[in-house]
């Protein structure tokens, strides 16, 4: 642990980012999953600390940026749980707070530790939000965090489904700088610049 602490002194700013906004959403994910309405402790300070950090790594002009997306991705994705709750598919014993918290630490991460996904072809997006999207929800019943009243199998391939459509929309919506796939340009981060 000493070293990898001594190790991320000599990455670049920019890397060191990448790094906690990696980082910080698995606590927020772990954190919310595990305790729910009470999460918001931890997350909404992260949320506060991912925009001080923006600013003390010289990349104020990326606030407004990170800011609008999101909100943007928080909007949309409270929305489709939203309907997907009135169809039934999900259950909560108590207003999740939590889970829109969650989708606005996703939103931050589309532009700074997901940005390796930009380049690659859409039908890659398309199965890795299929399959992690899913698996995240079906991890989130298994920790009682929401209940899946149709079932795992049933609730995974509506969830699929939804993901396979909506992680290749998110990547295309935290796209400010219009990155073009098929140049494969290396400086596909807002972060690379």
């Amino acid at each position: 642990m000493k070293s990898m602490l001594a190790n991320s002194r000599h990455l670049p700013k920019h890397q060191g980012f990448i790094l906690y906004n990696a980082l910080s959403f698995q606590a927020v994910w772990w954190s919310s999953v595990l305790w729910l309405n009470l999460s918001l402790l931890l997350t909404i300070p992260l949320l506060l600390f991912h925009f001080i950090l923006l600013s003390s790594s010289g990349k104020r002009q990326y606030r407004q940026v990170d800011l609008r997306l999101m909100l943007k991705v928080a909007a949309l994705g409270i929305g489709i749980d939203a309907v997907l709750s009135v169809l039934g598919l999900f259950e909560f014993a108590v207003f999740p707070w939590w889970l829109g918290c969650l989708w606005l630490h996703f939103g931050l991460s589309l532009n700074h530790s997901l940005a390796f996904m930009r380049p690659l072809p859409l039908i890659l997006q398309a199965l890795l939000g299929g399959i992690f999207g899913t698996l995240s929800y079906v991890a989130g019943a298994q920790f009682n965090a929401v209940t899946l009243p149709y079932g795992n199998v049933i609730s995974a391939v509506v969830l699929f489904f939804v993901w396979l459509v909506l992680l290749p929309f998110l990547i295309q919506l935290a796209n400010p700088y219009g990155f073009n796939r098929s140049t494969k340009a290396r400086s596909f981060t807002v972060f690379g610049r």
